[in-house]
């Protein structure tokens, strides 16, 4: 294994006769893809300093061309608040997959677990929620606004902090993400445009605290620009935003991975 609690290749959950049916179901059997290791090294490496981390307050830097002094890494901030970043280079991916992919999967549980069949469980969301995912006459960009994922997934966390977690009575697993549009989330749109960014996928997780997949084009594809602010009254600790870093490399290695194919076959 090349990570001890980021690789888990043959503990995947069963999944049921309907699903293997699915004309995608070829990519749950698909071993995962395996991260740079470079971008892995400069998480295992500790924490950063906070003093290059992004705060939430100054998250309109994204649309600045160039790039940032923390493009990968996490921290505690001096008042602390928690903060994750991240960069992937998705080659042979546009912006209109990455978008068509956060419309296409919360339809379907099992389509969540091909993203990364060994720590995706599952994903819901409400009936009036997937009718806005699959209305033809919303744009397909547009269509995960406003629509909360209630996700299934291990994160990688330490075995005593899910411990601790179901001790508490709270599932470790289990995630509640309310997508917003990129004006919502609060990014200043007589910036937001090429070549400085095509798309982002925004969530509010609550006071100072969001998350954004922030996608511009480069030569050969897209670069995703990962951000995950987490507000002091949240209290997240150090090893929780370790794994969340590292899944997040993970996971967004293998969507590349997968991605134009799986567009090319199911996209339409």
């Amino acid at each position: 294994m090349y990570l001890e609690g980021v690789e888990n290749m043959g503990k995947r959950p069963l999944i049921t006769a309907e699903d293997k049916r699915k004309s995608f179901s070829k990519y749950y059997y698909l071993e995962m893809t395996k991260p740079d290791q470079v971008l892995l090294d400069k998480v295992l490496q500790g924490p950063i300093n906070p003093a290059v981390a992004l705060e939430f307050k100054d998250r309109n830097d994204l649309l600045k061309p160039g790039y940032l002094a923390s493009e990968a890494g996490y921290c505690k901030m001096p008042d602390g608040s928690g903060y994750v970043s991240n960069l992937t280079k998705m080659l042979g991916v546009t912006p209109e997959m990455f978008d068509w992919w956060f419309a296409w999967h919360p339809v379907d549980g099992f389509r969540y677990q091909i993203w990364d069949p060994e720590d995706h469980f599952g994903v819901e969301v409400s009936r009036e929620h997937k009718e806005r995912l699959l209305n033809p006459n919303i744009p397909v960009r547009e269509r995960n606004w406003g629509v909360t994922h209630y996700v299934k997934e291990d994160i990688g966390l330490p075995w005593y902090a899910k411990v601790i977690g179901k001790l508490m009575g709270k599932d470790p697993t289990s995630i509640v993400i309310p997508f917003v549009s990129p004006a919502e989330f609060g990014f200043d749109m007589e910036r937001f445009a090429p070549p400085n960014v095509e798309t982002a996928i925004c969530a509010a997780l609550g006071p100072n605290s969001g998350m954004c997949h922030f996608i511009r084009k480069i030569e050969v594809g897209v670069e995703l620009r990962t951000r995950f602010w987490f507000g002091p009254q949240m209290k997240t600790p150090l090893f929780f935003l370790k794994a969340l870093n590292l899944h997040a490399v993970k996971e967004f290695t293998h969507l590349a991975k997968i991605l134009p194919s799986l567009y090319a076959e199911e996209g339409k």
